[in-house]
């Protein structure tokens, strides 16, 4: 077989080639401290690390999650306990003002001042805002302020049911939110009472607007319930002389409870064991054209807010009179239960919290063991073995140089060398 000298220049090229090559790999190997630098190095390890990698990033954006989901129970857990300490000073104020035989209108009107106080004061934390100007009890309309209203005009909660979940592993999710009418809205009252409102179609101006009202007598509204009221002011001309005036009717019937009376802003009205008074310049119906209206629900529920204002409402109108004082005790009776049923409602909100912080803190660890044991695999598949890769090395150095001096030999091989 003969080789011509082309031959042997070319196998001599490739093979330091070669020897080159495998020197630059293994260079990069310790340079980079990972043996797998492209998938065709080793496609099985290649496949396994891509996977591993995978999960890694996954592990990251679970934790990343965790603690978003911490700081968001952090901060409701936060609104809560404060609910929780106006709840309670409430409660001791409630007892105090049981105290009928020794204290004084004024006395009283001074509790009343310190309820208003803490009625703002709640109201604040039922709307408190998250870091990124989110209203935490809103539910999914967390832009809106989710309690609106006042003592005077009765409260609104504007929010929905929502709740917010966060996925912190493959199959975990952690509701990250409450929403306030679970908490706040839906406590059970500790008597059939009523919920008013005034129309959103109303025109006047300024606008009507309704007291919270109260239950005055039980065993009349006992006999009504659970039906509901309308008022809606009629035409002046009902009356005479022509004013404002208004006709309560039973909802579902359409049967009329009272007709025609005079409209007074602020005076007290009562009916079917139900006290509340109206401010405001209602509109009067016109031919072709309905007058404002205003509604008094009866429910099984009270809002916290809505104790609260009921609380100040009976304090405020104590006169020491026999009547006046059991419609006080009636009402004290009532708003110890009341809060009673939110302090329950809102501790149950505060366990469920504590049962996602076990359930974050557990999967947490979980994502910590995971990381290392992941890590430490991809170390057996990625990373190299500097020791080998030394001597490899150093093999490799001393093919090429082994190639370079045969080379430089073989190409002297001419007798034109000899001449």
């Amino acid at each position: 077989m003969r080789i011509s000298s082309l031959q042997i220049f070319n196998i001599a090229t490739q093979s330091m080639a070669d020897a080159n090559e495998s020197i630059i790999r293994t260079q990069q190997q310790l340079s980079t401290g990972q043996r797998v630098l492209q998938p065709s190095d080793d496609p099985v390890a290649s496949t396994k690390i891509l996977a591993l990698s995978d999960e890694l990033a996954s592990i990251k954006q679970y934790q990343a999650n965790i603690n978003i989901a911490k700081n968001d129970l952090e901060l409701e857990e936060t609104a809560l306990n404060g609910v929780l300490n106006v709840i309670q000073r409430v409660q001791e104020l409630a007892i105090q003002a049981g105290n009928t035989a020794t204290l004084s209108p004024s006395e009283y009107n001074a509790i009343a001042d310190e309820v208003d106080a803490r009625i703002d004061e709640l109201q604040q934390v039922l709307n408190t805002q998250n870091a990124n100007g989110d209203y935490i009890f809103g539910g999914f309309k967390s832009q809106k302020e989710p309690f609106s209203g006042s003592a005077q005009t009765g409260f609104r909660y504007q929010g929905d049911d929502g709740q917010k979940f966060i996925k912190v592993a493959n199959n975990t999710t952690v509701a990250s939110s409450d929403s306030g009418k679970a908490a706040f809205v839906d406590v059970a009252a500790a008597s059939p009472t009523v919920q008013t409102y005034a129309s959103a179609s109303n025109r006047s101006n300024p606008p009507l607007t309704i007291s919270v009202g109260n239950v005055v007598d039980p065993e009349a509204y006992g006999d009504f319930f659970p039906e509901d009221m309308v008022i809606t002011f009629n035409e002046d001309s009902n009356i005479a002389p022509p004013g404002k005036n208004f006709t309560i009717t039973e909802r579902s019937t359409g049967r009329v409870v009272l007709a025609d009376q005079r409209y007074s802003s602020g005076e007290e009205i009562t009916a079917n064991g139900v006290s509340f008074y109206m401010t405001g310049n209602p509109a009067s119906a016109e031919p072709g054209r309905a007058g404002d209206r205003v509604f008094i629900d009866a429910t099984q529920k009270q809002d916290v807010l809505t104790t609260l204002a009921r609380f100040s409402e009976a304090l405020r109108a104590y006169d020491g009179s026999p009547e006046n004082r059991a419609a006080l005790e009636l009402n004290l009776s009532d708003s110890i239960g009341n809060l009673k049923n939110a302090q329950t409602s809102v501790l149950e909100v505060t366990s469920q919290i504590g049962a996602r912080f076990n359930t974050l803190e557990s999967t947490e660890e979980l994502h910590y063991d995971s990381d290392i044991v992941i890590q430490e695999l991809l170390s057996e598949l990625r990373d190299v073995d500097y020791a080998e890769a030394s001597a490899r090395l150093a093999s490799e150095s001393l093919i090429l140089q082994a190639a370079q001096t045969a080379f430089a030999r073989v190409s002297r091989l001419s007798l034109f060398d000899q001449i």
